[in-house]
């Protein structure tokens, strides 16, 4: 009963007492606020990226198979240029597997030369700059390009890149040892290769070589040049009715050989197939035209639709590349690129001497 009447009497300094001592422990707890950020989860080493990557297990199959999976674990700094799975699709490589029974010399060398050994973001680069060269681990330089805006309308900056001839579709991705750069095709080098070596080694463009042959124009693409060729495949030739037996009988004294086979070589020039999307950004000159070498036919490359075409006053024909022609196209040989093309730009009628 004591009790009782004690604490009715001091009630009130009883919860006095206890309200201070609750705000006594709350300031004792009391913490600094702290932001917690969100991991990145791109932030590891490049080899690491990749293999936990599904869009580019192929291009990490690629470097675990040539060792060079582990070189992006190391140090660095490293410049990574990383095609996607896509990209090898287009090539007809669609599973790991296919890439294990490549030659694996042959794929290092190509691997190799996606990666830069040092780190190049986009801020690196010169302002409207083309074929600006950059060491790889494969011991050759390859080619960047950064269109960044025309000058006549500087507020609309283009801001695109390219190495050698590949578009950057995803920039600057971070990295603890470097930088990732993404690509829309598998960059494709051949070093100590011509142009003309290129040619003779796939059956796929007998027809062409042999045409080329036939009128005196393919020992010198074993030259210096440079030479930039767009060539047609075997299955071209033979739907505009050019077949191995109709180039072998060919009278050459009939026929107007640059034109109909010399329409696809622009002599003297070195060109990525962006690089008309490179100057129609710097210069608004997009369309190359030149005049087919020893005749009177034009040859015209367009920029903004991608399209070749062959004319004279009487004729002309427009070839889309397709985007099978783009992916396979822009080989990089000593001396020049070759480019690959879905259709021809001239027929045998069109060539006929008068």
């Amino acid at each position: 009963m004591n009790n009782i009447i004690f604490f009715i009497k001091y009630k009130g300094r009883i919860c006095f007492a206890c309200l201070m001592l609750l705000c006594t422990l709350l300031s004792a707890c009391k913490y600094d606020d702290l932001s917690v950020t969100k991991p990145n989860e791109n932030f590891r080493l490049a080899g690491d990226f990749l293999r936990n990557n599904y869009d580019y297990s192929l291009f990490y199959e690629a470097l675990d198979y040539t060792g060079l999976a582990k070189t992006l674990n190391e140090p660095g700094p490293f410049t990574v240029i990383a095609p996607n799975n896509t990209a090898f699709n287009e090539l007809g490589i669609q599973l790991p597997s296919d890439i294990r029974k490549l030659n694996r010399d042959s794929l290092r060398q190509a691997m190799a030369y996606h990666i830069i050994p040092r780190k190049l973001t986009f801020a690196d680069f010169p302002v409207n700059s083309v074929d600006v060269r950059y060491e790889t681990l494969a011991g050759i330089s390859l080619y960047a390009s950064f269109a960044t805006f025309n000058p006549t309308y500087p507020e609309y900056p283009r801001n695109a890149i390219y190495f050698s001839g590949c578009m950057v579709m995803r920039k600057d991705v971070p990295l603890v040892n470097g930088v990732l750069q993404a690509v829309e095709k598998v960059m494709q080098q051949y070093p100590g290769k011509t142009v003309q070596n290129w040619l003779a080694e796939r059956p796929d463009y007998s027809i062409f070589v042999a045409g080329l042959k036939k009128f005196g124009l393919w020992d010198e693409l074993s030259g210096a040049g440079p030479f930039t060729i767009f060539a047609p495949k075997n299955s071209a030739f033979i739907e505009a009715g050019i077949t191995p037996k109709v180039v072998e009988q060919l009278n050459t004294a009939e026929y107007i050989g640059p034109r109909l086979f010399g329409a696809y070589i622009i002599y003297g020039k070195d060109y990525f197939i962006s690089d008309r999307d490179v100057f129609e950004t710097i210069n608004s000159e997009g369309n190359f035209i030149l005049t087919t070498r020893n005749d009177n036919s034009k040859f015209t490359w367009f920029g903004p639709d991608m399209a070749l075409e062959a004319a004279v006053y009487s004729w002309y024909y427009r070839v889309y590349p397709t985007k099978n022609d783009i992916a396979k196209s822009d080989n990089l040989c000593e001396n020049g690129k070759v480019h690959t093309l879905s259709g021809v730009l001239v027929k045998l009628e069109n060539c006929k001497k008068n």
